[in-house]
Protein backbone atom coordinates (compact mmCIF):
# COMPACT_ATOMS: atom_id res chain seq x y z
CA UNK A 1 0.00 0.00 0.00
CA UNK A 2 1.37 3.44 -0.89
CA UNK A 3 1.69 6.28 1.65
CA UNK A 4 -1.41 8.02 0.33
CA UNK A 5 -3.50 4.91 0.85
CA UNK A 6 -2.11 4.44 4.35
CA UNK A 7 -2.96 8.05 5.18
CA UNK A 8 -6.54 7.50 4.03
CA UNK A 9 -6.88 4.43 6.26
CA UNK A 10 -5.54 6.39 9.23
CA UNK A 11 -7.97 9.21 8.43
CA UNK A 12 -10.85 6.75 8.36
CA UNK A 13 -9.76 5.21 11.67
CA UNK A 14 -9.52 8.60 13.35
CA UNK A 15 -12.75 10.01 11.96
CA UNK A 16 -15.19 7.14 12.31
CA UNK A 17 -15.75 7.29 16.12
CA UNK A 18 -16.80 10.94 15.83
CA UNK A 19 -19.11 10.24 12.95
CA UNK A 20 -20.97 7.49 14.75
CA UNK A 21 -22.23 9.96 17.35
CA UNK A 22 -23.69 12.39 14.77
CA UNK A 23 -26.62 10.89 12.86
CA UNK A 24 -27.46 13.97 10.78
CA UNK A 25 -27.37 13.63 7.02
CA UNK A 26 -24.08 15.47 6.55
CA UNK A 27 -22.19 13.15 8.85
CA UNK A 28 -24.05 10.14 7.45
CA UNK A 29 -22.75 10.99 3.98
CA UNK A 30 -19.24 11.54 5.34
CA UNK A 31 -19.34 8.17 7.13
CA UNK A 32 -20.60 6.47 4.00
CA UNK A 33 -17.93 8.17 1.88
CA UNK A 34 -15.18 7.11 4.27
CA UNK A 35 -16.46 3.54 4.33
CA UNK A 36 -16.44 3.52 0.54
CA UNK A 37 -12.90 4.91 0.61
CA UNK A 38 -11.86 2.05 2.89
CA UNK A 39 -13.47 -0.37 0.43
CA UNK A 40 -11.64 1.27 -2.48
CA UNK A 41 -8.25 1.08 -0.80
CA UNK A 42 -8.14 -2.69 -0.84
CA UNK A 43 -10.70 -3.49 -3.51
CA UNK A 44 -8.31 -5.94 -5.11
CA UNK A 45 -8.62 -8.09 -1.96
CA UNK A 46 -12.42 -7.79 -1.62
CA UNK A 47 -15.24 -9.57 -3.34
CA UNK A 48 -19.00 -9.70 -2.79
CA UNK A 49 -18.98 -8.34 0.78
CA UNK A 50 -20.58 -4.92 1.05
CA UNK A 51 -19.07 -2.71 3.76
CA UNK A 52 -21.95 -0.96 5.53
CA UNK A 53 -20.30 0.60 8.56
CA UNK A 54 -17.04 0.80 10.48
CA UNK A 55 -16.00 2.01 13.94
CA UNK A 56 -12.55 2.42 15.45
CA UNK A 57 -11.00 4.58 18.16
CA UNK A 58 -7.21 4.82 18.22
CA UNK A 59 -7.30 6.44 21.66
CA UNK A 60 -8.36 3.16 23.29
CA UNK A 61 -5.69 1.19 25.19
CA UNK A 62 -3.53 -1.39 23.41
CA UNK A 63 -2.98 -4.76 25.10
CA UNK A 64 0.36 -5.66 23.54
CA UNK A 65 2.20 -2.58 22.24
CA UNK A 66 5.48 -4.46 21.82
CA UNK A 67 3.96 -7.37 19.96
CA UNK A 68 0.92 -7.35 17.66
CA UNK A 69 -0.74 -4.10 18.77
CA UNK A 70 -3.97 -5.76 19.90
CA UNK A 71 -6.60 -3.12 20.51
CA UNK A 72 -9.66 -5.36 19.95
CA UNK A 73 -10.57 -9.03 20.05
CA UNK A 74 -13.84 -10.93 19.72
CA UNK A 75 -17.35 -9.77 18.82
CA UNK A 76 -20.93 -10.99 19.11
CA UNK A 77 -24.44 -9.78 18.33
CA UNK A 78 -28.07 -9.99 19.40
CA UNK A 79 -31.51 -8.59 18.70
CA UNK A 80 -33.53 -7.00 21.50
CA UNK A 81 -36.95 -5.39 21.05
CA UNK A 82 -36.56 -5.27 17.24
CA UNK A 83 -33.21 -3.49 17.48
CA UNK A 84 -29.85 -5.02 16.67
CA UNK A 85 -26.73 -4.73 18.82
CA UNK A 86 -23.06 -5.58 18.46
CA UNK A 87 -20.54 -6.09 21.24
CA UNK A 88 -16.78 -6.02 20.72
CA UNK A 89 -13.94 -6.57 23.14
CA UNK A 90 -11.51 -3.71 23.58
CA UNK A 91 -8.23 -4.31 25.36
CA UNK A 92 -9.56 -2.51 28.44
CA UNK A 93 -13.29 -2.22 27.71
CA UNK A 94 -16.44 -4.03 26.65
CA UNK A 95 -18.06 -1.89 23.93
CA UNK A 96 -21.73 -2.06 22.86
CA UNK A 97 -23.20 -0.61 19.66
CA UNK A 98 -26.68 -0.16 18.24
CA UNK A 99 -26.28 -1.40 14.66
CA UNK A 100 -29.95 -1.31 13.67
CA UNK A 101 -28.82 1.20 11.08
CA UNK A 102 -25.55 -0.51 10.11
CA UNK A 103 -24.35 2.53 8.18
CA UNK A 104 -24.03 4.48 11.44
CA UNK A 105 -23.10 2.23 14.40
CA UNK A 106 -23.91 4.09 17.61
CA UNK A 107 -21.86 3.48 20.75
CA UNK A 108 -24.38 2.64 23.51
CA UNK A 109 -22.15 1.43 26.31
CA UNK A 110 -18.47 1.39 27.29
CA UNK A 111 -17.61 -0.69 30.36
CA UNK A 112 -14.10 -0.73 31.75
CA UNK A 113 -12.51 -3.92 33.04
CA UNK A 114 -9.87 -4.35 35.72
CA UNK A 115 -7.16 -5.37 33.26
CA UNK A 116 -5.81 -4.60 29.80
CA UNK A 117 -6.13 -7.99 28.14
CA UNK A 118 -6.69 -9.98 24.96
CA UNK A 119 -8.92 -11.81 24.37
CA UNK A 120 -12.40 -10.87 25.50
CA UNK A 121 -15.11 -13.33 24.44
CA UNK A 122 -18.92 -13.14 24.47
CA UNK A 123 -22.16 -15.08 24.15
CA UNK A 124 -25.80 -14.00 24.56
CA UNK A 125 -28.94 -15.43 26.17
CA UNK A 126 -32.29 -13.90 27.23
CA UNK A 127 -31.23 -10.33 26.32
CA UNK A 128 -28.01 -10.75 28.31
CA UNK A 129 -24.43 -10.70 27.13
CA UNK A 130 -21.93 -12.87 29.03
CA UNK A 131 -18.34 -11.64 28.86
CA UNK A 132 -15.07 -13.29 29.87
CA UNK A 133 -11.41 -12.39 29.43
CA UNK A 134 -8.16 -14.36 29.49
CA UNK A 135 -5.47 -12.50 31.35
CA UNK A 136 -5.94 -10.20 34.32
CA UNK A 137 -8.73 -10.53 36.88
CA UNK A 138 -11.97 -9.68 35.10
CA UNK A 139 -13.89 -12.87 35.95
CA UNK A 140 -17.43 -13.08 34.56
CA UNK A 141 -19.39 -9.98 33.52
CA UNK A 142 -23.10 -10.07 32.68
CA UNK A 143 -24.85 -7.21 30.86
CA UNK A 144 -28.61 -6.73 30.57
CA UNK A 145 -29.72 -5.24 27.23
CA UNK A 146 -33.47 -5.48 27.90
CA UNK A 147 -33.68 -1.68 27.87
CA UNK A 148 -30.62 -0.97 25.75
CA UNK A 149 -32.30 1.94 23.95
CA UNK A 150 -32.11 3.79 27.27
CA UNK A 151 -29.27 2.06 29.10
CA UNK A 152 -27.21 -1.12 29.27
CA UNK A 153 -26.67 -2.43 32.79
CA UNK A 154 -23.80 -4.55 34.07
CA UNK A 155 -25.74 -6.83 36.43
CA UNK A 156 -22.86 -9.03 37.60
CA UNK A 157 -19.09 -8.79 37.88
CA UNK A 158 -17.92 -11.88 39.71
CA UNK A 159 -14.57 -13.57 40.39
CA UNK A 160 -15.81 -16.22 42.83
CA UNK A 161 -15.01 -19.19 40.62
CA UNK A 162 -12.26 -17.83 38.36
CA UNK A 163 -10.27 -14.72 37.53
CA UNK A 164 -9.78 -15.37 33.83
CA UNK A 165 -11.34 -17.64 31.19
CA UNK A 166 -10.22 -18.06 27.59
CA UNK A 167 -13.54 -18.72 25.82
CA UNK A 168 -17.25 -19.13 26.52
CA UNK A 169 -19.99 -21.24 24.89
CA UNK A 170 -23.71 -21.19 25.60
CA UNK A 171 -26.29 -23.87 24.84
CA UNK A 172 -29.51 -21.91 24.35
CA UNK A 173 -31.61 -25.11 24.48
CA UNK A 174 -30.75 -25.53 28.17
CA UNK A 175 -29.40 -22.14 29.23
CA UNK A 176 -26.09 -23.70 30.26
CA UNK A 177 -22.85 -21.75 30.05
CA UNK A 178 -19.59 -23.60 29.28
CA UNK A 179 -16.30 -21.91 30.20
CA UNK A 180 -12.95 -23.03 28.81
CA UNK A 181 -9.32 -22.43 29.73
CA UNK A 182 -8.01 -19.66 31.94
CA UNK A 183 -6.82 -19.96 35.53
CA UNK A 184 -9.58 -22.46 36.41
CA UNK A 185 -7.35 -25.19 34.95
CA UNK A 186 -8.08 -27.84 32.37
CA UNK A 187 -11.49 -29.10 31.31
CA UNK A 188 -14.78 -27.21 31.26
CA UNK A 189 -16.68 -25.29 33.93
CA UNK A 190 -20.49 -25.35 33.59
CA UNK A 191 -23.13 -22.93 34.92
CA UNK A 192 -26.92 -22.84 34.54
CA UNK A 193 -28.42 -19.46 33.55
CA UNK A 194 -31.91 -20.73 32.71
CA UNK A 195 -33.55 -19.77 36.01
CA UNK A 196 -31.60 -16.62 36.83
CA UNK A 197 -29.74 -15.23 33.82
CA UNK A 198 -28.18 -12.49 35.96
CA UNK A 199 -26.71 -14.91 38.51
CA UNK A 200 -26.01 -18.34 36.98
CA UNK A 201 -25.76 -21.42 39.20
CA UNK A 202 -22.51 -23.38 39.28
CA UNK A 203 -23.01 -26.98 38.11
CA UNK A 204 -19.63 -28.63 37.60
CA UNK A 205 -15.96 -28.37 36.71
CA UNK A 206 -14.55 -31.53 35.15
CA UNK A 207 -11.10 -32.42 33.88
CA UNK A 208 -11.63 -34.18 30.56
CA UNK A 209 -9.74 -36.52 28.24
CA UNK A 210 -7.70 -34.20 26.08
CA UNK A 211 -6.90 -31.93 29.01
CA UNK A 212 -6.99 -28.20 28.28
CA UNK A 213 -10.05 -27.06 26.30
CA UNK A 214 -9.35 -23.98 24.20
CA UNK A 215 -12.95 -23.54 22.98
CA UNK A 216 -16.10 -25.58 22.52
CA UNK A 217 -19.34 -25.60 20.56
CA UNK A 218 -22.43 -26.93 22.35
CA UNK A 219 -25.76 -28.09 20.95
CA UNK A 220 -28.44 -29.98 22.90
CA UNK A 221 -26.04 -30.99 25.71
CA UNK A 222 -23.39 -32.33 23.30
CA UNK A 223 -20.03 -30.59 23.65
CA UNK A 224 -17.63 -30.38 20.70
CA UNK A 225 -14.35 -29.47 22.38
CA UNK A 226 -11.32 -27.96 20.65
CA UNK A 227 -8.49 -29.22 22.86
CA UNK A 228 -5.47 -27.65 21.20
CA UNK A 229 -2.75 -30.06 20.12
CA UNK A 230 -4.68 -32.97 21.67
CA UNK A 231 -7.33 -32.63 18.97
CA UNK A 232 -11.11 -32.63 18.71
CA UNK A 233 -13.22 -34.29 21.45
CA UNK A 234 -16.98 -34.79 21.63
CA UNK A 235 -18.78 -35.32 24.96
CA UNK A 236 -22.31 -36.08 26.12
CA UNK A 237 -22.93 -33.46 28.82
CA UNK A 238 -26.53 -34.27 29.76
CA UNK A 239 -25.24 -34.93 33.26
CA UNK A 240 -22.63 -32.20 33.80
CA UNK A 241 -21.22 -34.15 36.75
CA UNK A 242 -20.58 -37.18 34.55
CA UNK A 243 -19.62 -36.18 30.99
CA UNK A 244 -19.23 -39.12 28.60
CA UNK A 245 -16.64 -39.18 25.81
CA UNK A 246 -18.36 -40.02 22.52
CA UNK A 247 -15.54 -39.68 19.98
CA UNK A 248 -12.29 -37.87 19.21
CA UNK A 249 -9.80 -37.22 16.42
CA UNK A 250 -6.96 -34.88 15.56
CA UNK A 251 -4.40 -33.90 12.94
CA UNK A 252 -1.51 -32.66 15.07
CA UNK A 253 -2.41 -29.00 14.59
CA UNK A 254 -3.75 -26.77 17.37
CA UNK A 255 -7.52 -27.35 17.31
CA UNK A 256 -8.89 -23.86 17.89
CA UNK A 257 -12.66 -23.77 17.34
CA UNK A 258 -15.46 -25.55 15.48
CA UNK A 259 -19.07 -25.12 14.35
CA UNK A 260 -21.79 -27.54 13.20
CA UNK A 261 -24.02 -27.49 10.15
CA UNK A 262 -27.70 -26.97 10.89
CA UNK A 263 -28.49 -30.65 10.29
CA UNK A 264 -25.68 -31.71 12.63
CA UNK A 265 -24.13 -34.05 10.08
CA UNK A 266 -20.85 -32.16 9.63
CA UNK A 267 -18.51 -29.98 11.66
CA UNK A 268 -15.87 -27.58 10.38
CA UNK A 269 -12.89 -26.76 12.58
CA UNK A 270 -9.93 -24.40 12.42
CA UNK A 271 -6.41 -25.13 13.64
CA UNK A 272 -4.56 -21.95 14.52
CA UNK A 273 -1.03 -23.34 14.82
CA UNK A 274 1.17 -23.83 12.85
CA UNK A 275 0.49 -21.31 10.09
CA UNK A 276 -0.98 -22.74 6.92
CA UNK A 277 -3.22 -25.31 8.63
CA UNK A 278 -6.42 -25.85 6.57
CA UNK A 279 -9.99 -25.91 7.80
CA UNK A 280 -11.06 -29.52 8.28
CA UNK A 281 -14.47 -31.04 7.52
CA UNK A 282 -15.61 -33.76 9.94
CA UNK A 283 -18.36 -36.28 9.15
CA UNK A 284 -20.44 -36.77 12.32
CA UNK A 285 -23.09 -39.09 10.90
CA UNK A 286 -21.75 -42.13 12.77
CA UNK A 287 -21.26 -40.32 16.07
CA UNK A 288 -23.91 -42.57 17.66
CA UNK A 289 -21.48 -45.49 17.33
CA UNK A 290 -18.45 -43.45 18.35
CA UNK A 291 -17.03 -42.88 14.88
CA UNK A 292 -16.15 -39.52 13.31
CA UNK A 293 -14.00 -38.96 10.24
CA UNK A 294 -12.15 -36.08 8.59
CA UNK A 295 -13.53 -36.11 5.04
CA UNK A 296 -12.02 -32.96 3.59
CA UNK A 297 -9.91 -29.87 4.13
CA UNK A 298 -9.40 -26.54 2.38
CA UNK A 299 -7.51 -23.26 2.68
CA UNK A 300 -7.44 -20.07 0.60
CA UNK A 301 -4.11 -18.23 0.79
CA UNK A 302 -5.43 -14.82 -0.30
CA UNK A 303 -2.42 -12.63 0.59
CA UNK A 304 -0.16 -14.85 -1.52
CA UNK A 305 -2.35 -17.06 -3.72
CA UNK A 306 0.54 -18.33 -5.85
CA UNK A 307 2.80 -19.40 -2.98
CA UNK A 308 3.29 -23.14 -2.68
CA UNK A 309 3.90 -22.79 1.08
CA UNK A 310 0.64 -21.69 2.69
CA UNK A 311 0.78 -19.10 5.48
CA UNK A 312 -2.90 -18.21 5.91
CA UNK A 313 -4.31 -18.75 9.43
CA UNK A 314 -8.02 -19.54 9.86
CA UNK A 315 -8.93 -18.38 13.37
CA UNK A 316 -12.68 -18.64 14.06
CA UNK A 317 -15.36 -20.37 11.97
CA UNK A 318 -19.15 -19.95 12.21
CA UNK A 319 -22.03 -21.36 10.16
CA UNK A 320 -25.28 -19.64 9.20
CA UNK A 321 -27.50 -21.75 6.96
CA UNK A 322 -25.34 -22.99 4.08
CA UNK A 323 -22.68 -20.32 4.57
CA UNK A 324 -19.42 -20.74 6.48
CA UNK A 325 -17.91 -17.50 7.83
CA UNK A 326 -14.17 -17.63 8.50
CA UNK A 327 -12.20 -14.96 10.37
CA UNK A 328 -8.77 -15.55 8.86
CA UNK A 329 -6.46 -13.01 10.48
CA UNK A 330 -4.54 -11.12 7.75
CA UNK A 331 -6.84 -12.33 4.95
CA UNK A 332 -9.85 -10.76 6.69
CA UNK A 333 -13.37 -12.22 6.60
CA UNK A 334 -14.03 -15.08 4.15
CA UNK A 335 -17.43 -16.59 3.29
CA UNK A 336 -17.92 -20.05 1.76
CA UNK A 337 -20.97 -21.69 0.26
CA UNK A 338 -21.08 -25.13 1.91
CA UNK A 339 -24.35 -26.36 0.40
CA UNK A 340 -22.08 -29.06 -1.06
CA UNK A 341 -20.61 -29.99 2.30
CA UNK A 342 -17.42 -31.57 0.97
CA UNK A 343 -16.68 -28.92 -1.67
CA UNK A 344 -16.82 -25.44 -0.10
CA UNK A 345 -16.84 -22.57 -2.61
CA UNK A 346 -15.40 -19.17 -1.65
CA UNK A 347 -18.14 -16.66 -2.52
CA UNK A 348 -17.08 -13.51 -0.65
CA UNK A 349 -14.16 -12.00 1.21
CA UNK A 350 -13.06 -8.66 2.65
CA UNK A 351 -9.61 -7.68 3.92
CA UNK A 352 -10.19 -5.76 7.17
CA UNK A 353 -6.46 -5.02 7.48
CA UNK A 354 -5.37 -3.61 4.11
CA UNK A 355 -2.15 -2.33 5.72
CA UNK A 356 -0.82 -5.87 5.23
CA UNK A 357 0.28 -6.88 1.75
CA UNK A 358 1.95 -10.12 2.84
CA UNK A 359 1.72 -12.54 5.74
CA UNK A 360 3.32 -11.22 8.93
CA UNK A 361 1.69 -13.32 11.67
CA UNK A 362 -1.32 -12.95 13.94
CA UNK A 363 -2.77 -9.61 12.87
CA UNK A 364 -6.17 -8.71 11.47
CA UNK A 365 -9.60 -10.32 11.62
CA UNK A 366 -10.48 -12.02 14.91
CA UNK A 367 -14.14 -13.01 14.81
CA UNK A 368 -17.57 -12.53 13.29
CA UNK A 369 -21.30 -12.89 13.98
CA UNK A 370 -23.54 -13.68 10.96
CA UNK A 371 -26.97 -14.28 12.57
CA UNK A 372 -28.61 -10.86 12.89
CA UNK A 373 -32.12 -10.97 11.37
CA UNK A 374 -31.41 -8.05 9.05
CA UNK A 375 -28.51 -9.89 7.42
CA UNK A 376 -25.92 -7.49 8.82
CA UNK A 377 -22.67 -9.35 9.52
CA UNK A 378 -20.62 -8.20 12.50
CA UNK A 379 -16.86 -8.65 12.35
CA UNK A 380 -13.92 -7.53 14.49
CA UNK A 381 -10.36 -6.70 13.52
CA UNK A 382 -7.65 -6.61 16.19
CA UNK A 383 -6.18 -3.37 14.90
CA UNK A 384 -9.03 -1.73 12.95
CA UNK A 385 -12.08 -2.30 15.13
CA UNK A 386 -15.72 -3.04 14.29
CA UNK A 387 -16.91 -3.80 10.75
CA UNK A 388 -20.47 -4.27 9.51
CA UNK A 389 -21.06 -6.12 6.23
CA UNK A 390 -23.77 -7.59 4.07
CA UNK A 391 -23.58 -10.13 1.26
CA UNK A 392 -25.68 -8.75 -1.63
CA UNK A 393 -28.69 -10.87 -2.61
CA UNK A 394 -28.31 -13.35 0.25
CA UNK A 395 -31.11 -13.86 2.79
CA UNK A 396 -30.03 -14.29 6.41
CA UNK A 397 -31.82 -15.63 9.46
CA UNK A 398 -31.19 -16.44 13.07
CA UNK A 399 -29.79 -19.86 13.81
CA UNK A 400 -31.24 -22.49 13.95
CA UNK A 401 -34.38 -22.03 11.79
CA UNK A 402 -34.94 -20.23 8.50
CA UNK A 403 -37.98 -19.30 6.45
CA UNK A 404 -37.98 -19.46 2.66
CA UNK A 405 -39.84 -16.56 1.06
CA UNK A 406 -39.98 -14.92 -2.35
CA UNK A 407 -40.75 -11.19 -2.27
CA UNK A 408 -41.54 -9.26 -5.45
CA UNK A 409 -41.46 -6.92 -7.28
CA UNK A 410 -38.24 -5.27 -6.18
CA UNK A 411 -38.33 -2.29 -6.58
CA UNK A 412 -41.98 -2.14 -5.49
CA UNK A 413 -44.50 0.58 -6.26
CA UNK A 414 -47.84 0.04 -4.50
CA UNK A 415 -48.20 -3.69 -3.79
CA UNK A 416 -45.61 -6.14 -2.50
CA UNK A 417 -46.27 -9.85 -3.04
CA UNK A 418 -44.96 -12.55 -0.70
CA UNK A 419 -44.81 -16.24 -1.57
CA UNK A 420 -43.79 -18.82 1.06
CA UNK A 421 -42.67 -22.37 0.38
CA UNK A 422 -45.28 -23.74 2.82
CA UNK A 423 -48.42 -22.66 4.69
CA UNK A 424 -47.53 -20.56 7.72
CA UNK A 425 -48.94 -18.18 10.32
CA UNK A 426 -46.72 -15.12 9.87
CA UNK A 427 -45.97 -11.64 11.13
CA UNK A 428 -44.50 -9.16 8.62
CA UNK A 429 -42.61 -6.03 9.69
CA UNK A 430 -41.04 -3.35 7.50
CA UNK A 431 -38.14 -1.25 8.88
CA UNK A 432 -36.45 1.83 7.46
CA UNK A 433 -32.67 2.33 7.55
CA UNK A 434 -32.97 4.01 10.96
CA UNK A 435 -34.46 0.84 12.40
CA UNK A 436 -37.96 2.29 12.78
CA UNK A 437 -40.88 -0.01 11.99
CA UNK A 438 -43.06 1.66 9.34
CA UNK A 439 -45.51 -1.16 8.59
CA UNK A 440 -46.78 -4.34 10.23
CA UNK A 441 -49.17 -7.02 8.98
CA UNK A 442 -49.98 -10.65 9.75
CA UNK A 443 -51.78 -13.58 8.18
CA UNK A 444 -52.81 -17.14 9.02
CA UNK A 445 -52.71 -20.50 7.22
CA UNK A 446 -51.63 -19.16 3.87
CA UNK A 447 -48.60 -19.34 1.59
CA UNK A 448 -49.34 -16.09 -0.25
CA UNK A 449 -49.85 -12.51 0.87
CA UNK A 450 -50.06 -9.14 -0.89
CA UNK A 451 -49.08 -6.07 1.13
CA UNK A 452 -50.12 -2.50 0.36
CA UNK A 453 -46.99 -0.32 0.53
CA UNK A 454 -48.45 2.73 -1.21
CA UNK A 455 -48.32 4.77 2.00
CA UNK A 456 -44.58 4.20 2.54
CA UNK A 457 -42.25 6.90 1.27
CA UNK A 458 -39.68 6.02 -1.37
CA UNK A 459 -36.47 4.48 -0.10
CA UNK A 460 -34.63 1.35 1.00
CA UNK A 461 -36.28 -0.91 3.61
CA UNK A 462 -35.80 -4.23 5.39
CA UNK A 463 -38.68 -6.71 5.47
CA UNK A 464 -38.74 -9.23 8.29
CA UNK A 465 -41.14 -12.19 8.18
CA UNK A 466 -41.48 -14.28 11.36
CA UNK A 467 -43.46 -17.51 11.43
CA UNK A 468 -45.30 -18.98 14.40
CA UNK A 469 -42.75 -21.82 14.41
CA UNK A 470 -39.96 -19.31 15.10
CA UNK A 471 -38.45 -19.25 11.60
CA UNK A 472 -37.33 -15.87 10.29
CA UNK A 473 -36.53 -14.38 6.89
CA UNK A 474 -35.16 -10.87 6.32
CA UNK A 475 -34.73 -9.21 2.93
CA UNK A 476 -33.92 -5.76 1.59
CA UNK A 477 -36.30 -4.02 -0.82
CA UNK A 478 -36.54 -0.71 -2.61
CA UNK A 479 -39.84 1.17 -2.71
CA UNK A 480 -40.11 3.57 -5.63
CA UNK A 481 -43.59 4.91 -6.43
Amino acid sequence: MNNSAKDQVLFLKAASPFLTFSPNMKNFMLCLTLSLAFLHLNAQNNFNLELLGHWDDDSLPIASPDNIMNQYSSCWGLEVNNREYAVIGGARHVLFFDVTNPYIPVLKGKFEGRSTVVPREFKSYKNRVYAVADGGKDGLMIFDLSHAEDSIVRTLWDTTYFLRIHTIALDTSSGRIYLNGGNAGDGIMVFDASQNPDNPTFLSHKILPGGYVHDCYVRNDTVYASSGYEGYYIFDYKDPDNPVLLAQNGTGGYNHNSWLTLDGKYAYYAEEVPVGQPIHIVDLQNLDIGEIEIVGSFLDNLQAPNDTVKKAIPHNVYIQGDLLYVSQYEDGLLVYDISDRLNPALIAHYDTRPENTEYNGYFGNWGNYPWLPSGTIISSDMQNGLFLFRIPNVSHSQEPTSLSATIFPNPATSVLSIRLDKVENCLLQVFNLSGQMVLQDQWSNNKNKDIDVSSIVDGMYFIRISSQSGAVCTKKILINH
